[in-house]
């Protein structure tokens, strides 16, 4: 099972607001059969997002989730066109994790550390940040997933 696939990688998403972003998320993980339900799958990010904010730093947001509606555990990455307010940062970049409620190994947990480790370099997240090159993304979180 691939966690992280090409078509789970948005660049330019014109979203203006966190609530956008948020419906933006549950849609595609419905589109894309992530999700068995959009509305739960959106209110389960927002019930993890109201336990504390998920923005990490001033440029990057990791909402994340698990619930019973996701299907198998998957990583998406959305990249904004513009910046919008996150709890007081200006999110740019969103990292978003959706786990099934039911995981043998604490999918989540592997997934939320391996990209946490590489999000402390700052190189890493430069790149991750100022690229909009779909290729250079998908091997940084790619790569980043494997270590």
């Amino acid at each position: 099972m691939e966690i992280f696939k090409r078509n789970y990688l948005f660049l330019d998403v014109d979203v203006k607001r966190k609530e956008e972003a948020m419906n933006f998320i549950a849609s595609k993980a419905d589109e894309l059969g992530i999700s068995k339900d959009k509305q739960q799958t959106e209110e389960d990010l927002w019930n993890r997002e109201k336990e504390f904010n998920t923005a990490i730093d001033e440029t990057i947001a990791i909402p994340h989730t698990k619930s019973e509606t996701i299907n198998f555990p998957a990583v998406l990455i959305i990249k904004l066109k513009n910046s919008i307010d996150w709890g007081g940062e200006n999110i740019k970049l969103i990292i978003s994790f959706l786990t099934p409620k039911e995981n043998k190994e604490n999918i989540h947990l592997t997934m939320l550390s391996k990209i946490s480790r590489k999000l402390i370099d700052e190189e890493f997240k430069l790149t991750l940040n100022q690229s909009n090159d779909a290729n250079v993304v998908y091997k940084l979180i790619q790569n980043a997933l494997n270590s």
